[in-house]
């Protein structure tokens, strides 16, 4: 399977999120979804030099990663 990075599913940074915790836009998606599922969060920021430079949601690298979310009724 290929190796999925983040900078795949880079969204535009929005100035009301954390910054801690972030990833890079090199590291692994499987990365990015082990820090926000053990955050409960649904977004985590992106950074490069320690700056903003995107987003990533949760559910675009569920996505990304073929794992689909059930849907709340």
């Amino acid at each position: 399977m290929k190796e999925r990075k983040v900078k795949e599913i880079l969204l535009p940074f929005r100035e009301s999120m954390p910054l801690n915790p972030s990833v890079t836009i090199d590291d692994k998606t499987t990365y990015a979804v082990e820090l926000m599922v053990n955050n409960n969060l649904k977004c985590i920021a992106v950074v490069r030099n320690r700056r903003p430079i995107g987003m990533v949601l949760l559910e675009d690298a569920f996505k990304q990663l073929g794992i689909q979310i059930p849907r709340k009724k």
